[in-house]
C-alpha cells in the first residue's frame, strides 16, 4: 500500500452507513465510543488489536468482528503499519425496511452477541467474504446508478454468509488469546461491576496489588484507555440508559450512573454523545425510542 484511501456511503434511509479507509503508516482510533448500532468491522489487509467489553483481540486480515450495540469499544495498531478494513453501522431497523423477518433478524444478529464476537472463516468460505466485501469497496469508490440499492443488499448478504457458516466461523477461547494483560482484564471486568460506586485509581490499585502508576501505564497500554476515561465512558453510557428507560430526573441519574460531581457528569456526557443529557432525552423520546449518536472513526 503506497497510498491512503479513503470512502463513505450513508444510505437515504438514515439506517445503514459504511466507510472505508485505507491507512498508512500506524493508527490508533483517538476517542473511546460505544453507539447504539450494530457495528460490523472487515479488515481487508494488515493487522489491527480490537478492544471489546473488556478483552482485547489480535484480529487479522480477513476477519469479520461483530461489536454489539452499546459496547464500549476501540482499535489501536499493533505494532505492524498500515492496514485497510470496512465498517458497516446497521440500526436495528434496518432490517424490518428490509422486510427481514424478525426470526431471520434474530439469526443474522447472533454473532454480535457471541462471547468471542471474531469470525475467522476457512480459506473457501473466506473467499466468498472478500469478494462479497471487494464489490462493496469498489461500490462505494466508484458508485453509480443503483449503488445504495446494491450496498444495503450486499452488507445483509454479509450477515446472511456469516450466518449459514456460523459453524465453520466461530472463534473458540482456546483459538484467540486475550491480547489484554491478565491483569488488566481482571481490572477491567472490575470496573465493569462497579462503576456506579465511587471508583478510584489508587483504591483499585490497591485491590489488586499494582502500583498506581503501573496500573495506569499499563490500562492504556492495552486497553488504548486512560483509566478515567474508561470509567467515566462507562458512567455515560448507563446515564443513556436511564435517561431513556426510566423517568428520574437528571441530577438523579447522574448520581446513580456514578457521578458524584454533576457539572463533570454534564461535561463527560457532552463529549461522548456530542449533546446534553437534557437534550438527549427530548431527542430519544421524540423519536419514539431511536437515536443516532454520532459515529466515531475506527
Amino acid at each position: 500500500m503506497t497510498e491512503a484511501i479513503r470512502a463513505d456511503y450513508h444510505d437515504a434511509t438514515d439506517l445503514l452507513h459504511m466507510e472505508y479507509d485505507r491507512r498508512i503508516g500506524y493508527y490508533s482510533m483517538p476517542n473511546d465510543h460505544f453507539h447504539d448500532h450494530y457495528e460490523l468491522y472487515y479488515l481487508l489487509s494488515g493487522e489491527r488489536i480490537y478492544f471489546i467489553k473488556d478483552r482485547s483481540y489480535l484480529v487479522k486480515a480477513g476477519d469479520l468482528v461483530f461489536v454489539d450495540r452499546n459496547t464500549v469499544h476501540k482499535t489501536l495498531e499493533s505494532g505492524m503499519p498500515d492496514h485497510e478494513r470496512i465498517v458497516l453501522y446497521l440500526q436495528p431497523e434496518l432490517f424490518a425496511a428490509m422486510a427481514v423477518t424478525s426470526e431471520l433478524t434474530e439469526g443474522l444478529t447472533e454473532p454480535f452477541r457471541w462471547d468471542i464476537p471474531i469470525v475467522r472463516f476457512p480459506a473457501q468460505v473466506a473467499k466468498v467474504t472478500e469478494e462479497i466485501v471487494a464489490e462493496m469497496v469498489r461500490e462505494m469508490r466508484n458508485p453509480d446508478e443503483g449503488s445504495g440499492m446494491l450496498l444495503r443488499h450486499r452488507a445483509l448478504e454479509l450477515l446472511l454468509h456469516t450466518y449459514r457458516h456460523r459453524h465453520l466461523a466461530r472463534i473458540q477461547s482456546d483459538d484467540q488469546a486475550p491480547v489484554l494483560h491478565p491483569k488488566i482484564q481482571v481490572v477491567v471486568r472490575y470496573l465493569n461491576e462497579n462503576y456506579q460506586n465511587p471508583v478510584t485509581l489508587p483504591e483499585v490499585a490497591d485491590k489488586f496489588r499494582i502500583s498506581p502508576h503501573y496500573l495506569s501505564r499499563l490500562f492504556k497500554q492495552t486497553t488504548g484507555f486512560t483509566f478515567s476515561d474508561y470509567l467515566n465512558l462507562l458512567r455515560v453510557k448507563e446515564a443513556q440508559r436511564l435517561l431513556r428507560e426510566s423517568e428520574e430526573s437528571v441530577t438523579d441519574i447522574a448520581l446513580l450512573a456514578g457521578f458524584g460531581n454533576f457539572s463533570h457528569f454534564g461535561k463527560m456526557f457532552k463529549r461522548s454523545v456530542q449533546m446534553s443529557p437534557r437534550t438527549y432525552r427530548q431527542e430519544y423520546n421524540g423519536r419514539d425510542g431511536i437515536i443516532k449518536t454520532q459515529t466515531t472513526i475506527n
